[in-house]
C-alpha cells in the first residue's frame, strides 16, 4: 500500500477517534504511518542504499514481483505487537500505538489478500527464521535499475 493510502486511512481513523482520545489521537495517526519504517530498514539492508526515493522504487519493484518474494517487516510481527502491548502497562500511549499498528495491519492484510500475496510476508520473527530457508528471497534487480531515479 502507498504512503498516500496509509495517510488517508490514518487521517480518517484519527478523526473518528478525536472524541475519545483528544489530542492523543496524534499518536494513533503517526503510529499508523510510522509502522512502515521497517520497510526502509529492509531497503537499507537489502540494497545498501539510504535514499527515500530509492526505497519507494525498490518496493514498487518488489510489489510487482510479489509471487516470488518472501518479505520480512519487523514492526508487522506478532512479537513486536506483543512487546508494544506489554509496554502499554507502563504507558497507555503504547496501547494507542498498538491500536494504530493493528488498524494498519488489517488494511495490509486486506491488500495482501486481494493481491493473492497473503503468504508473501512473515507475520512472526520465528516464522521468518524457520521458513526463509525454503522460500525465495528478494529478486535480483535488473541492470540499470538505479539509473532512473
Amino acid at each position: 500500500m502507498t504512503l498516500r493510502a496509509h495517510t488517508i486511512q490514518a487521517g480518517i481513523g484519527s478523526v473518528l477517534l478525536i472524541p475519545f482520545l483528544g489530542v492523543d489521537t496524534i499518536v494513533f495517526f503517526f503510529s499508523m504511518i510510522l509502522i512502515d519504517i521497517d520497510h526502509y530498514f529492509d531497503y537499507v539492508f537489502v540494497c545498501r542504499r539510504f535514499d527515500i526515493k530509492g526505497m519507494f522504487k525498490f518496493h514498487n519493484f518488489i510489489y510487482k514481483s510479489k509471487e516470488s518474494v518472501y518479505g520480512f517487516s519487523l514492526f508487522h510481527t506478532v512479537e513486536v505487537f506483543l512487546l508494544v502491548f506489554l509496554l502499554g502497562f507502563w504507558s497507555y500511549y503504547f496501547w494507542i500505538i498498538l491500536s494504530g499498528f493493528l488498524v494498519h495491519f488489517i488494511f495490509d492484510l486486506y491488500a495482501l489478500y486481494m493481491n493473492n500475496a497473503i503468504f508473501g510476508r512473515a507475520f512472526s520473527i520465528i516464522e521468518y527464521i524457520v521458513r526463509r530457508k525454503n522460500v525465495k528471497g528478494y529478486p535480483v534487480l535488473p541492470d540499470g535499475f538505479w539509473e532512473k531515479i
